[in-house]
């Protein structure tokens, strides 16, 4: 549900990372031509066998077996997407102060000094040198303000070029040494405000934009990024005033629609109950749905234990849960009507319908939950870069299934030949393509290639590291390889 129209330097040839969404919807047209009408009706058996999440409405184009589902569109929803704030890093002021004339060309200090000021020019292209030579001119020349200026803009240079690299431990080291030499200024800060939102930390971001406000209450992205941190720790109230603040001193499309967005969560869960253990908010309507809520608390517990050990990770915040009645669940999540739960990567919190439900949980349910469940753990582990095949290929397979145990041979023939087309097509395909993927490293190599995702910030380059090729390269070699093994030509 999260647009990425705003996600900087996404690498050409790799796609954002599309909104994850385990919805059910209705059947494609088309996409099953020649089949025969018993094999229809067994794919038909068998959407309900996947869950609710196969089909998609009928506007939506069909993606055939064999293409690349970077025609899959984002999950229906009625909210208007919103991208999350990206703030960067700010740039230091230019440094006009080492401007020499002839009498001070002779003072050596001045001349590295300036010489660094050239350098600037080019922000990108500073190196660890280049700040020790700022930090050495500033040890000389404590009291000078212009040393000051320089190493912070030679910090801030280099925190942005690690920023960039994925390098964030060595990014957070420049900014927090840029506020300590330029307490007054609040460009350290929100560098570290926006790196902290990078990497999760929706603590240290909230610290960093109080921060900045403390020093400039007029600074509109340290209130924007403060609400957006404060939704991301569900304090939705809180965050809805940090916005508004924003707002009154400039008006942003975006940031009216996140708080729209926010405004409108808190009227949806209006009255319910909740309950808070060390990895879930849980929210629920009230006494109707107490035991169902314990119940489902429990289920995520376990489920929770068991991605933590097969992935070897655990998320770094707490995750939100809202169990709805099912007519609030639609209103609230946007989603169709067959849908059987959602994960939100712009608020990170899972929406599950639970309308008639006992404490008996039914299968389906306990499938909804490990499988949204999964999504937040690759979200957060992948820091949002896991495209979307491989979020619901892993989601099916800690569900338990395997596409040779839900498919006749014939069915298997169907879906290598590219007869299976639109959504079911799709899941299919994205489950026999992280079966590949396990087939070849194991699910540790699963675990390598979501690490390697969240530090390099690329898609490509996670797959050249764990299997030696791009993710288009894995997705073709596990096409061939489905087609050698179950393909009629």
């Amino acid at each position: 549900m999260v647009a990425k129209a705003r996600t900087p330097r996404t690498p050409p040839g790799e796609r954002p990372p599309a909104a994850i969404s385990s919805e059910a919807t209705s059947p494609p047209r088309g996409g099953v031509g020649g089949l025969g009408l018993g094999l229809m009706a067994a794919l038909l058996v068998l959407a309900g066998a996947i869950g609710s999440r196969l089909w998609e409405r009928a506007h939506r184009p069909t993606v055939r077996a064999g293409e690349p589902a970077a025609a899959l569109p984002l999950a229906a929803s009625d909210f208007v997407d919103v991208p999350p704030p990206s703030l960067g890093i700010p740039s230091a002021p230019p440094i006009r102060e080492f401007q020499m004339d002839r009498a001070q060309a002779l003072d050596p200090d001045r001349v590295r000094a300036d010489a660094l000021v050239r350098r600037l020019a080019n922000p990108s292209s500073l190196t660890t040198a280049d700040v020790q030579v700022a930090e050495d001119l500033l040890a000389r020349h404590p009291e000078e303000r212009a040393y000051r200026d320089l190493l912070e803009a030679a910090l801030l240079a280099t925190a942005d070029r690690h920023h960039h690299q994925r390098q964030f431990s060595q990014a957070i080291a420049d900014l927090q040494r840029a506020k300590e030499i330029q307490p007054s200024s609040t460009r350290p800060l929100l560098g570290l405000l926006q790196v902290y939102k990078d990497i999760g930390d929706w603590t240290g971001a909230e610290a960093a934009a109080r921060a900045a406000l403390s020093l400039d209450a007029r600074s509109f992205d340290a209130w924007v990024g403060l609400g957006y941190a404060l939704m991301r720790q569900d304090r939705n109230r809180e965050a809805v005033e940090a916005l508004r603040s924003a707002l009154d001193l400039r008006d942003d499309t975006n940031v009216r629609l996140l708080m729209d967005r926010i405004q409108k969560g808190l009227a949806d869960e209006r009255g319910m109950a909740e309950r808070r253990v060390s990895h879930f908010n849980v929210r629920y309507d009230g006494e109707e749905h107490e035991a169902v809520g314990r119940e489902i608390l429990r289920a995520l517990e376990r489920h929770y234990a068991t991605l933590a050990s097969a992935l070897d990770y655990e998320p770094v915040n707490t995750i939100t849960v809202i169990l709805f009645t099912r007519e609030g669940y639609y209103n609230a999540s946007g989603a169709p009507a067959w849908s059987g739960g959602v994960f939100d990567n712009l608020d990170g919190r899972i929406r599950v319908p639970i309308g008639g439900l006992t404490t008996s949980l039914t299968p389906d349910m306990d499938d909804t939950l490990i499988h949204e469940l999964t999504h937040a753990f690759i979200a957060d582990r992948t820091r949002g870069m896991a495209p979307h095949e491989l979020h619901e290929g892993l989601a099916q397979y800690m569900e338990g299934k395997r596409v040779e145990s839900m498919l006749t041979r014939r069915q298997l023939t169907a879906l290598a030949d590219g007869r299976i087309g639109g959504v079911a097509g799709f899941y299919l395909g994205a489950l026999s393509f992280v079966e590949y993927l396990i087939a070849n490293r194991g699910l540790g190599g699963i675990n390598e290639l979501l690490k390697a995702m969240g530090e390099t910030g690329s898609v490509d380059e996670a797959f050249r590291q764990v299997h030696g090729t791009t993710f288009h390269g894995a997705w073709e070699a596990w096409q061939q390889r489905f087609r050698q093994q179950y393909g009629s030509g």
